[in-house]
């Protein structure tokens, strides 16, 4: 996701900076690896077949984003998400040497990280996805900008939800990932914010009919990354 500097796909960045490519590239194989380090194990890098339309998605804080406003955003992001049909389960994981508990069922891994230093006078990468790897990766530092006189907790809770919803998105649709409207829009500026904040982002019918048809999970094994990108 970029923000609409405001979100615009992570090959649109790489061409906009010739060193995004080479980032992108480098910042998957750290959170993997840190993911790994944790005791994941690459067959659990894989979502397990489901007849159910539910996910479970295991939470792994890096940015340390406060408790109460995650729990926030993940109330949003569970709210648009089943509006398509696709009740989610968040698991908080630990980001240290403990141990977790694999469950069963379709699994997706969602890092809440520092955001790198951007330049503020271009589109800013929010977030983006790891498809085949099942990894959604959330800037809590470069969230979409809000409107003026919006700013508060809240609803920082509400557009970070927006995000993470986006970018989960992404792992349910494979290719399919962006569109021209609704919360799966490239790039963000205030106006998408606007509709996040009046519960007006959502997946269009198209993309709710692709999340339950047998193609998207089958492409985005063959797909690599997508960003949302803001300004």
């Amino acid at each position: 996701m970029k923000r609409k500097n405001e979100s615009r796909d992570s090959k649109a960045a790489g061409n906009r900076n010739p060193n995004g490519r080479q980032f992108k590239l480098g910042l998957f194989f750290f959170v993997t690896a840190a993911l790994l380090g944790m005791g994941l194990s690459s067959a659990a890098l894989a979502a397990e077949a489901n007849d159910g339309s539910g996910i479970t998605v295991l939470v792994f804080n890096f940015r340390q984003a406060p408790p109460e406003m995650l729990v926030k955003a993940e109330k949003e992001a569970g709210r648009i998400l089943e509006q398509a049909g696709v009740p989610v389960t968040w698991r908080d994981c630990p980001t240290g040497d403990d141990p977790w508990r694999k469950e069963t069922g379709r699994d997706f891994f969602l890092a809440m990280m520092a955001g790198p230093v951007q330049n503020k006078f271009l589109d800013t990468i929010s977030g983006y996805a790891v498809l085949p790897s099942h990894i959604a990766v959330v800037y809590y530092d470069y969230l979409p900008r809000l409107p003026v006189g919006d700013s508060n907790e809240d609803n920082t809770a509400v557009v970070l939800g927006c995000v993470i919803a986006h970018e989960l998105g992404h792992l349910l649709l494979g290719t399919h990932g962006h569109s021209m409207g609704g919360i799966m829009q490239a790039q963000w500026g205030i106006e998408q914010t606007q509709h996040g904040l009046m519960s007006q982002l959502f997946f269009l019918p198209e993309e709710v009919r692709l999340m339950h048809g047998s193609t998207a999970a089958q492409q985005a094994k063959n797909s690599s990354a997508s960003a949302l990108l803001s300004h």
